[in-house]
């Protein structure tokens, strides 16, 4: 028997990550004050970026609120 993930083409897990990731960065946005324009920018500087779009990670398969914390977490350690 085949895994599930052997079903599902890179282009569906890439629409899923865009959907985690816009709908995580519009809350980000509005809690933070900040444009979503910059927030997206931000983000797609980060680490937690390019590991969303490794879908060996399986981030894609998470939540915005897990997308969220990763995130976070990356930017308090560079402080």
């Amino acid at each position: 028997m085949e895994a599930m993930n052997d079903f599902i083409t890179s282009e569906k897990k890439e629409a899923t990550a865009i959907t985690v990731m816009r709908c995580m960065l519009v809350t980000y946005s509005l809690e933070k004050n900040i444009p979503f324009e910059q927030a997206m920018l931000d983000f797609s500087q980060s680490r937690t970026y390019e590991d969303l779009f490794d879908f060996d990670t399986e981030i894609w398969k998470e939540g915005p609120d897990y997308l969220r914390g990763l995130y976070e977490e990356e930017c308090s350690q560079r402080i």
